[in-house]
């Protein structure tokens, strides 16, 4: 970054021609003639940006005071750079004056979150998380100044979410790590800190493949699943019968599916299609790579499925499956994850197994019959790339995602 780019950035700071960083003080007009000058310099006796940002905060509060003293004043520093000698500062004033210090914790993570909402980047679920999180870190290490949160405090609550989340997977650690890490990755531009996280991730073992630590349904499970599920003339609640073989067939997310409209079915270059998207106020997508066009499968429409679309259009209803209520927290997937952990229990199943280990199960079979790892992701809407359904990205047209989707068989 050039001088002339940091200045605009941060007006207190200056760089000699020497390299050496300043901090610098513009005197208000009704001081000017007492101290002498329009302006008052400090050495912070560093050629490092970053250290420079650091040591400003106190210099700044020291030169405050001058200008607002009361008496002559000798401003010194603990830097010891013996090679740029200290610099002495003595002008008089009235009564001293703290400037503002560094912004604490609490305060950036207010500020990061209110731009999150605003971005509508987080579900209620996700905002909830994140926020018990940052209430837990706040708890750990203390409500310190954004420019104290060291390695030593994150290392201090690492070591506490160990010490006491025994239960909980590493992936779920990780996820707390990672949300403080993309928290302090916000503030490294927006207060200019370090972010003291970064590495701190717990290292998955070769015994606990990433693969492995969810666990996806096997090719006996899922047929056990079509076998056990209400068949699709249930009309009283059919997401019951619905939503397991959308899954299956369409590699969605629960949370993709149970949200969806009927105005979400269309026909692109010929193929009906879902759209997963959230063009409704109560639709919510995971990330902007999640938005994506998913042909429907043969085997979906030989059982029905547009015929189904068009049955509760003709009812009057807007959603695909308007008896499932709206949770505030996990929208409307809540009341199918409710219902499947009781069901799977008539098949003996554990907690292990789970409606979204048929998205596991998808992934798992795709990968097996070798298909692009691209075009995988742009099924499953992962972060390779995205779909707008204006203009469609070469790897992404529907007739070659109609490829990857008709090679899904269950049977």
């Amino acid at each position: 970054m050039s001088r002339n780019s940091l200045s605009v950035s941060f007006p207190y700071l200056f760089r000699s021609r020497h390299g050496i960083w300043y901090a610098r003080l513009v005197v208000p007009e009704e001081k000017r003639n007492a101290i002498g000058k329009g302006e008052l310099r400090k050495s912070l006796e560093t050629r490092d940006r970053l250290e420079a940002v650091r040591r400003s905060w106190e210099v700044l509060q020291l030169l405050s005071k001058v200008v607002e003293g009361s008496s002559s004043q000798t401003i010194t520093t603990p830097y010891t750079d013996k090679k740029y000698p200290k610099e002495v500062v003595r002008v008089s004033g009235t009564a001293p004056k703290q400037i503002p210090k560094a912004p604490v914790l609490s305060s950036v993570v207010a500020s990061f979150c209110r731009e999150k909402l605003v971005q509508r980047a987080w579900s209620p679920h996700t905002e909830q998380h994140n926020r018990s999180t940052f209430s837990e870190l706040i708890k750990v290490v203390g409500d310190v100044e954004i420019t104290k949160f060291n390695r030593s405090l994150s290392l201090k609550y690492k070591q506490y979410i160990i010490k006491n989340n025994s239960k909980l997977s590493v992936t779920t650690l990780n996820k707390k790590l990672t949300r403080v890490s993309a928290m302090m990755q916000w503030a490294v531009p927006h207060y200019d800190v370090t972010n003291p996280m970064i590495g701190l991730s717990i290292k998955i073992t070769s015994k606990v493949k990433a693969s492995n630590q969810r666990e996806a349904l096997t090719d006996i499970q899922v047929k056990q699943l079509l076998t056990a599920i209400p068949d699709v003339s249930e009309l009283s609640r059919p997401f019951k019968a619905w939503i397991p073989r959308l899954a299956l067939y369409t590699g969605a997310r629960i949370g993709e599916l149970s949200q969806l409209y009927l105005d979400d079915f269309t026909v692109i270059d010929g193929h009906p299609c879902i759209l997963i998207r959230a063009v409704h106020p109560d639709q919510t997508i995971k990330t902007p790579t999640s938005e994506r066009a998913i042909p429907i499968h043969p085997k979906l429409i030989a059982m029905g499925l547009l015929q189904f679309v068009e049955w509760q259009r003709s009812l009057g209803h807007q959603r695909l499956f308007p008896e499932l209520t709206k949770n505030f927290d996990r929208g409307y997937s809540h009341q199918v994850s409710k219902w499947f952990s009781t069901f799977k229990g008539k098949l003996g199943w554990t907690n292990v197994e789970t409606l979204h280990g048929i998205r596991h199960s998808v992934a798992t079979q795709l990968k097996r019959k070798e298909f692009n790892s691209d075009l995988v992701a742009g099924l499953l809407g992962h972060s390779h790339g995205s779909i707008t359904f204006d203009r469609y990205g070469k790897e992404y047209k529907v007739e070659n995602l109609l490829k990857v989707v008709t090679a899904l068989d269950w049977e």
